[in-house]
């Protein structure tokens, strides 16, 4: 099911189902943005808070590099000059008028974690949806 994502291949489906294994384990989005290590990480000691917030990387890189190459292909535009994800398109630009352009391709990947959270949960192909 994770293929019918736009820019996910079977390779990818095969290596996010592998790195995930059993997707019982997940009862909420968020439970699986941090298993793969896409949660933030603040680094604080003592009295001490720092800040610089990172990715947590706690899971392999494996999954990270799959989800990151899908978040590019969601912002991406085709030769005739379309978005593939309007919706993911949109969204990044307005986070890019106020973030850094890593900070919104953090946010971006979270909503394509939520968006292959929800393919496997409700066990349906996806379909962009406009808000």
């Amino acid at each position: 099911m994770i293929e019918t994502f736009k820019g996910a291949g079977f390779l990818s489906a095969v290596s996010i189902m592998g790195e995930i294994g059993d997707f019982s384990a997940f009862s909420k989005p968020k439970q699986l943005f941090a298993y793969l290590g896409l949660d933030p990480a603040v680094k604080q000691s003592g009295k001490f808070e720092g800040t610089k917030v990172q990715m947590s990387k706690r899971d392999s890189a494996i999954a990270r590099r799959v989800i990151h190459t899908l978040t590019l292909q969601s912002i991406s535009i085709s030769r005739n000059g379309e978005a593939k994800n309007p919706v993911l398109r949109e969204y990044y630009l307005k986070k890019c008028d106020s973030k850094p352009k890593l900070v919104a391709m953090g946010a971006v990947s979270h909503k394509v974690c939520n968006m292959i959270f929800a393919i496997l949960r409700d066990n349906k192909p996806f379909k962009i949806i406009a808000p």
